[in-house]
């Protein structure tokens, strides 16, 4: 008997490395079965049969992995995440001509050698990008590649009140029409499964709570597919460099040292889910300005029911020493404590 994706699941089941969930072997009997039907020479197939997979679903459903692992299992098949693959695309057909025949060649070029493209985390938020993104399905189907995408979006729902979104409508109706459009759903938030089990406050800031910290964010992120995320922060933008899906990863000067306010951590906050934030220093008179944007930042993670992972210098109770924000900080210490679930000693 061959060996099968399932049996390639239950491997890791089997070496405690997942729990098995039923939603998730459901979707790699769904994945399977598209890609031998996609396969088949039948003529009536041909015409009918779908051209890619398009799976949406809650952040922590664990798509990601199941459709990774459906790619690396084909020995065909190759990942992006698809911020990435936009923006070498906008590198590819910078100049103003031959656009199209530009994009061609991109796509040609880039799916030679494999015959399954999994794009992770489509979404769909400027202009640009909404008005281009039907050509690249266009010209990956014409290479006869499956493409499977995973989303937190239903495709109804993408680019949603967008700029001549009316335009974009087409690629909506053309993903429903041509691929196998699949919802996972899970009881289990196994990201958050992950945090419950996990010291997510990690002090002092060391060698060995430094190694501890990084650890749990490569559990909890694909971090051979990390990505940028622009925030528009008023009138301009900020860059985070080391994202994956809705999870943000920087520093406390990255965040807390910039002129930002309530608005601008409310934008922050409905954008990621989880942040881990290294670095954060013991917050004396000289950091004033720096821990009044702390507490703004955790207020607003909070009132978003958003996690976050810190690397302090100092344990929750000892990190603000500023005596004129004691009395405002014994809430964000409260919230805190309440947010990190299990506290270093």
């Amino acid at each position: 008997m061959s060996f099968t994706i399932l049996d390639h699941y239950n491997g890791f089941v089997a070496n405690n490395f997942i729990k098995k969930d039923i939603n998730q072997t459901d979707l790699l009997k769904q994945i399977s079965f598209a890609w031998d039907k996609y396969n088949k020479n039948n003529s009536f197939f041909s015409k009918k049969k779908k051209v890619g997979l398009y799976v949406y679903g809650s952040v922590g459903t664990g798509k990601t992995f199941l459709l990774s692992l459906f790619s690396q299992y084909s020995k065909v098949g190759k990942k992006i995440h698809f911020n990435h693959l936009m923006n070498n695309i906008h590198d590819a057909i910078n100049s103003n001509e031959n656009k199209n025949q530009k994009l061609e060649f991109f796509i040609k070029e880039f799916c030679k050698n494999i015959k399954i493209l999994f794009i992770d985390e489509l979404h769909i938020f400027n202009i640009v990008d909404a008005l281009i993104v039907r050509k690249i399905f266009h010209f990956l189907e014409v290479n006869n590649i499956f493409v499977m995408t995973s989303s937190n979006y239903n495709p109804d729902d993408l680019y949603q009140n967008g700029l001549q979104r009316a335009d974009f409508i087409p690629f909506i109706e053309h993903i429903k029409e041509n691929y196998d459009v699949i919802s996972i759903d899970s009881v289990k938030d196994y990201r958050r499964i992950t945090l419950n089990q996990s010291k997510t406050y990690f002090t002092p800031i060391n060698k060995d709570t430094e190694e501890e910290f990084n650890l749990l964010f490569e559990r909890l992120v694909d971090i051979n597919n990390l990505t940028t995320k622009k925030i528009k922060i008023k009138s301009r933008e900020i860059n985070f460099i080391k994202c994956s899906a809705n999870v943000a990863y920087c520093n406390f000067d990255f965040i807390c040292n910039t002129n930002l306010a309530h608005e601008d951590y409310a934008n922050i906050a409905r954008e990621f889910k989880l942040i881990f934030i290294q670095k954060v220093p013991k917050m004396t008179e000289d950091y004033s300005d720096q821990c009044r944007r702390f507490i703004n930042l955790i207020d607003m993670l909070y009132d978003n029911k958003c996690s976050v992972v810190i690397l302090a210098e100092n344990p929750i109770s000892s990190l603000c020493q500023i005596n004129n924000l004691s009395k405002e900080f014994k809430r964000t210490a409260s919230r805190l404590y309440e947010m990190t679930i299990i506290q270093a000693s």
